[in-house]
């Protein structure tokens, strides 16, 4: 279904339109959605929900010395899928438990933080491609207010 969703957004696009990059939640995540996207010659940014990618201990960075989450980038080849891409990760450490309080230590050190991971065709640092991602939430924001400051406060005989 995404994959046809994804198919069909050429017809509703402007001559003018030189680039599209699509910035999706990962209930899009799947070979077909990704397969349409490259087809359709659009860069992508999917969320993930549904591949656990391989996380090795190691070239995590920080893109500022005090920061406290780390990014990396690996190729991974999720099952069904033709071939590996590219997929960027950012890790966050959990909330550590306040002095006194009983924590039930973990057995993996992942367990220690919450990942985000996006697989994508961009090019660029990891924190990069998720700060582009990230812009989308200011699209639903804008659309958002948009409903609540204009469209919704037009008078009409919709009942609620």
């Amino acid at each position: 279904m995404a994959a046809a969703l994804i198919r069909s957004f050429k017809k509703y696009l402007p001559g003018c339109v030189e680039e599209v990059i699509l910035r999706v939640d990962g209930e899009f995540i799947s070979w077909d959605a990704v397969k349409a996207a490259n087809e359709e010659g659009y860069d992508f940014i999917f969320g993930n929900k549904e591949c656990n990618p391989p996380l090795e201990t190691s070239n995590w960075y920080k893109v500022k010395p005090k920061d406290t989450t780390e990014c990396k980038e690996i190729m991974y080849q999720p099952g069904g899928w033709d071939r590996p891409r590219r997929f960027v990760v950012m890790r966050i450490p959990k909330e550590k438990a306040g002095k006194g309080e009983c924590v039930q230590l973990e057995l993996l050190e992942d367990e220690q933080y919450k990942y985000r991971i996006f697989v994508t065709s961009l090019k660029g640092k990891a924190h990069k491609v998720i700060e582009e991602y990230d812009k989308r939430a200011d699209c639903e924001n804008l659309i958002g207010e948009s409903k609540r400051e204009s469209l919704e406060a037009i008078p009409s005989h919709k009942v609620s």
